[in-house]
């Protein structure tokens, strides 16, 4: 209850801009997705993001662990991976291979994919839908909009209407669709209260 109320308080002052903004893992898969090449884009499946956040509450309901830890690919790279450098005399138990399994696999996922595992796999990225109301939000002007598309061309999460800049459960706000507008259509603030 602890966790779910935090989400919604933060969810609820800055929508998904954590993703964006201050995931180190995110900015991982950015750095990644350089070494991508262009491809057609997908549908996104909006629910697999909702099935994995309740498949996590019900696991650590159910084992009294947090056992989405042992398989999270951020935990590979930021945890198992350094762990080994920094400590040689620790014993590798399975979960750490498990953790180098699944790290390879988001990797290989992430080339093909843009921020693969933001936007199918994230237990945290249900936060998203709190981008409809939450008080940081990225705007669009329409009368300065003339429908050029860079906004939506340069998005990581390959977003393909204008409408859901800000507000779809998928937006991160990292402004990237900002700085690419020439027009200054689009602008990172604070909700207008109506």
């Amino acid at each position: 209850l602890l966790v779910l109320g935090s989400l919604g308080v933060y969810g609820t002052a800055f929508g998904r801009a954590f993703c964006g903004w201050a995931c180190p893992f995110g900015a991982f898969q950015d750095v990644l997705s350089i070494f991508k090449k262009r491809k057609p884009k997908l549908q996104p499946f909006t629910y697999s993001k909702f099935a994995i956040f309740f498949l996590v509450l019900v696991l650590a309901w159910i084992t009294l662990d947090t056992f989405f830890c042992k398989f999270c690919p951020a935990g590979s790279l930021f945890a198992a991976v350094p762990a080994p450098i920094f400590h040689p005399s620790l014993r590798l138990g399975t979960f750490f291979y498990v953790h180098i399994v699944t790290l390879v696999m988001t990797i290989f996922a992430v080339l093909l994919i843009t921020r693969f595992w933001c936007r199918y796999l994230c237990p945290l990225a249900p936060i998203g839908i709190f981008n409809k109301v939450s008080v940081i939000t990225v705007s669009l002007d329409s009368t300065k909009c003339i429908d050029c598309g860079k906004c939506l061309g340069v998005c990581p999460m390959e977003l393909d209407k204008l409408v859901d800049i800000g507000l779809s459960s998928d937006c991160i706000m990292c402004g990237k669709c900002v700085d690419a507008c020439d027009l200054n259509a689009l602008k990172i603030q604070s909700r207008k209260l109506t």
